[in-house]
């Protein structure tokens, strides 16, 4: 491997890592396998010769931008004569990367560099056979593009051996993550039309002298459908507190809903499950921290409001014909950007009820 090379893929490598840190990528293992072409060349020799390469390989992202990864790799056989005799190389690699990552839109860019281990055995027929194991240097580079979990991949494989003027790999294959979808900017989803306003509610009844009301919210316990509202509440006609309000935080980058969530969500579950009470409604809204582009920002915030109506909808709630869905992206935060409690605190969504009006 020349100087150039050397340089050009120091360059390549911290451009991934300092790229990165303006995008995001979901962090967990992954796991994948690729064929290919191996190119062989020993001058001394005079073998210049491809054969098929296959490789399997496992890896984590551990930082938005940054992954570690390691496989093996089988480069195949490469034949040729030299005065008379069959001369046979035989490769296989263990190796282990650094890979820095670059995401364009579906697409990601990375480059990689680390260390592999070859075993390689060289049959020279009559001038007898050398067997070598080593470590070297090796690189490469490479794009993905992601479609859910599944990503297709093509890279470019190098590694620096002192006897080997070139050995190389080209391949293509597969990658899934456990980790959920990959990190990447997605289309802006436009949210649907808000509904029509649901009929203003009746003024709340005045309890009668004889009526009993368990919680002290004004509402007798036979017409009561929310029997714990606190004492003192702004409620409607069926007794549901009016200024519901519920907030839940998000990892960074996360759209994905922690158990606790669930807890919190299970609440209010059987109000909006009360045939009763189909007139309550109001806005999950997402919100996301200052961290990458404001395009970016905008669909993660959807993304996230709309993991709270999927949980709904996996419990038999449908909130699309009562609650508005919408991602606000960075946009009003409730605390600072620039201290790391404050983005905790600005990654949430909030669900609220809109439908009592001011009154």
């Amino acid at each position: 491997m020349s100087i150039n090379s050397k340089t050009a893929l120091a360059l390549l490598l911290g451009s991934a890592l300092v790229a990165g840190t303006a995008h995001t990528a979901e962090r967990g293992f992954y796991i994948g396998g690729s064929a290919g072409q191996t190119t062989v060349k020993i001058d001394d020799l005079d073998i210049d010769e491809d054969d098929t390469a296959w490789k399997g390989y496992v890896g984590y992202t551990f930082l938005p931008w940054l992954a570690i990864e390691g496989g093996y790799t089988d480069l195949g056989r490469a034949s040729d004569n030299f005065l008379g005799t069959d001369v046979h190389l035989d490769v296989t690699a263990w190796q282990a990367f650094l890979v820095g990552i670059v995401p364009l839109g579906p697409v990601d860019l990375f480059a990689k560099a680390g260390g592999a281990s070859l075993d390689a055995e060289l049959d020279a027929g009559a001038f007898g056979t050398e067997h070598d194991s080593d470590e070297y240097f090796a690189y490469g580079a490479g794009l993905a593009y992601n479609f859910g979990r599944w990503a297709v991949r093509a890279e470019y494989e190098a590694y620096d051996v002192d006897d080997i003027d070139d050995l190389y790999v080209v391949s293509a294959g597969l990658t899934y993550h456990f980790g959920g979808k990959k990190a990447k900017p997605v289309p802006v989803v436009t949210p649907a039309p808000a509904p029509a306003p649901a009929p203003a509610p009746k003024p709340v009844p005045v309890a009668p002298a004889k009526c009993a009301d368990g919680d002290g919210d004004g509402v007798c316990d036979t017409a009561d459908q929310c029997p714990d509202t606190p004492a003192g509440a702004r409620v409607d006609a069926a007794g549901c507190d009016c200024n519901y309000n519920m907030q839940l935080q998000f990892a960074l980058n996360s759209a994905q809903l922690h158990p606790s969530d669930y807890a919190k969500l299970d609440v209010i579950l059987p109000v909006l499950k009360n045939p009763k009470l189909g007139a309550v409604g109001g806005e999950v809204s997402g919100y996301t921290d200052s961290t990458g582009t404001a395009e970016y920002n905008l669909a993660l915030s959807q993304r996230r409001a709309q993991a709270v109506a999927d949980y709904y909808r996996s419990k038999g709630v449908n909130l699309d014909n009562r609650f508005i869905v919408k991602g606000y992206g960075e946009a009003d935060p409730i605390a600072s950007n620039d201290t790391k409690e404050g983005r905790e605190q600005n990654r949430r969504v909030v669900l609220r009820r809109t439908d009592c009006g001011t009154r």
